[in-house]
């Protein structure tokens, strides 16, 4: 599945737990983060055959593993991200909510965000 069809088969709040499980402060930005999902629910995707792959990861200070993908498959505008193949390496178990809401923060921060998302953007890397 693309990042553009999962993206359009959610509404915001089903989404929004699971960004706060993975966001410490996503309550004090919920429109932040509504917005930035709105942006990306009205914009055309760029087909692109580059791809975000979700696997097991491990933190290399703590050795802790975990499932998530790595920064550099969200190093690109948002247009391309949405066009991105979303595919799960082994025995990857996360629900499509928690992949969304981890897409979502991931285009955030790691992606390149369009200006009309600049303000917002600027309110969460301050807090």
């Amino acid at each position: 599945m693309k990042l553009n069809e999962l993206v359009k088969s959610f509404e915001f709040d089903e989404i929004f737990p699971s960004i706060a499980q993975m966001y410490p402060n996503a309550k004090r930005h919920r429109k932040e983060f509504e917005r930035a999902f709105n942006i990306m629910l009205d914009m055309r995707c760029t087909p692109t055959n580059r791809s975000i792959k979700y696997k097991i990861l491990e933190d290399p200070n703590s050795g802790d593993r975990y499932y998530g993908a790595e920064d550099n498959d969200f190093k690109a505008t948002w247009d391309i991200l949405l066009g991105m193949e979303i595919k799960k390496m082994g025995k990857v178990d996360l629900t499509e909510e928690e992949i969304l809401a981890n897409c979502l923060l991931n285009a955030i921060f790691n992606g390149k965000h369009p200006a009309d998302f600049s303000p917002e953007y600027n309110v969460l890397i301050r807090s």
